[in-house]
């Protein structure tokens, strides 16, 4: 095998399709037969009478495996049982494989997939202003629609009474709380579309809660009232990045020498995230020095075949298809960070948080990121990271020689960036936060007329 060929993930991660009972025909838990959640949940014992937990719809509709799922399951994770009890509906089956992995709570979970978009067709693009706007009239009834249907009943056989969408404004979940008379809580993960209908629907939402103050900016442009959003950061869960070194993963897994110098960047395989800038760069590091190893570490999302295609090729055009490794999607990704020196994020566009970023500082390596949107709030320059300017592949290429030549330089800057991030982004702050949104939406009397049950608090 190459070093430019995909390997195989790591144990445990093969990919599991929705999951029910032959007998009974119902969804199993999520979580069933593990240990129970009282590691996990770290909240005191209630006094007084047991009162029944309302019931939490969590959504997580993203494209694949990615940083809001393992926030999700975080959060799930640290949820006090007795005041919530969760059921989430997934889109992917990895997604569910990932979640029945690594909760260790009994969680009512299964996969509803929404049927791909029209607008989303290569063909669509081909068309007029007038034929997008019939294309979306088309859209509501033959997509989102029907995945409406299949969530309201889902939902109407358990106990719910709120709705955390869990990537951020989606028209199908406001519409689920419609027909439910219940409120939303919309985890909003990045800019919005903006768009008429998103501008008149979006302010309906009960509450926001952004993973970054730009995030939080860009609800506000959409009309929304800054008092309905709350900045609450995505979780990391500190205890899992302190054993450097004790994974199971190691380069000789990937081909690579214990001593090789390596640097990466991390996430899935999608253009806006500047792999391609990260493999120009490569390739000046590269030629100073050849015994360093370059990373790209991420799976590749439905629809972006022709662009993990198009990155391989880029690597074989600039020479340097024998000094990099494509790791495709990884299970442990906390473990195959650990195995590089210098972390690189190169996304083009601003990035609403940064999940990578947060995980490798907790693995005291030191990041490289874009000096734009979240990364600003999460890297102080020249202490606990680097920030650089999106798209220039020779100053990125400048700051990781600099790094790898200068392990005191990397040692003392990934510390600061440890102590940063344990100190702002633990999972049980965070899930203390939600659950203060939570019972905060719950117990208020107010109410949106506009959509019934689930107005602004």
């Amino acid at each position: 095998m190459t070093a430019m060929e995909p390997y195989k993930r790591f144990p445990g991660s093969a990919v599991s399709d929705e999951r029910t009972s032959r007998s009974t025909g119902r969804v199993r838990p999520v979580g069933e037969g593990r240990r129970t959640a009282e590691a996990a949940v770290d909240t005191p014992e209630t006094p007084g009478p047991r009162m029944h937990p309302h019931g939490i719809l969590a959504i997580e509709n993203s494209i694949g495996l990615s940083g809001s799922t393992i926030s999700l399951t975080l959060l799930l994770n640290r949820l006090d049982p007795q005041l919530f009890e969760p059921s989430v509906v997934l889109s992917r089956p990895e997604q569910l494989e990932y979640v029945r992995s690594q909760l260790n709570r009994r969680v009512d979970a299964t996969v509803i997939a929404p049927r791909r978009s029209l607008r989303a067709r290569p063909w669509a693009k081909r068309l007029g202003r007038a034929g997008r706007r019939a294309l979306a009239f088309l859209d509501l009834f033959l997509t989102t629609i029907p995945y409406v249907a299949r969530l309201y009943r889902f939902a109407k056989a358990r106990n719910i009474s709120l709705i955390h969408q869990n990537n951020g404004f989606d028209v199908a979940a406001i519409l689920l709380s419609r027909l439910l008379g219940i409120p939303i809580i919309c985890y909003q993960r990045g800019n919005e579309w903006n768009s008429p209908v998103v501008r008149r629907l979006a302010p309906h939402v009960t509450r926001y809660l952004a993973n970054s103050e730009t995030t939080k900016c860009s609800l506000v442009s959409l009309g929304v009232a800054p008092e309905k959003i709350r900045v609450v950061y995505p979780p990391i869960e500190i205890t899992d990045f302190k054993a450097v070194g004790t994974t199971p993963a190691t380069r000789a897994d990937f081909g690579v020498l214990s001593d090789a110098p390596c640097f990466g960047i991390v996430g899935q395989l999608l253009a806006w995230k500047g792999q391609v800038v990260f493999l120009k760069a490569a390739k000046q590091v590269l030629d100073a020095m050849p015994e360093a190893r370059a990373w790209v570490i991420g799976g590749i999302p439905a629809g972006g075949e022709r662009y993990a295609s198009e990155l391989r090729e880029l690597a074989a055009t600039l020479g340097i298809e024998d000094k990099g490794i494509f790791t495709g999607f990884v299970r442990d990704v906390p473990a195959t960070i650990g195995l590089l020196d210098v972390v690189i994020h190169a996304s083009l566009e601003p990035e609403p948080f940064g999940r990578v970023i947060v995980e490798s500082m907790a693995l005291r390596r030191p990041v490289i990121a874009t000096d734009a949107g979240g990364p600003r709030e999460i890297i102080e320059h020249g202490r606990t990271g680097f920030l650089l300017p999106p798209g220039n592949h020779e100053l990125l290429a400048e700051q990781i020689l600099t790094l790898l030549n200068d392990s005191k330089l990397a040692a003392t800057v990934g510390e600061a960036g440890y102590h940063a991030v344990a100190a702002r982004f633990s999972a049980k702050a965070h899930a203390k936060l939600v659950q203060a949104a939570y019972t905060g939406v719950l117990d208020s009397p107010r109410r949106d007329p506009a959509i019934a049950g689930s107005g602004g608090a």
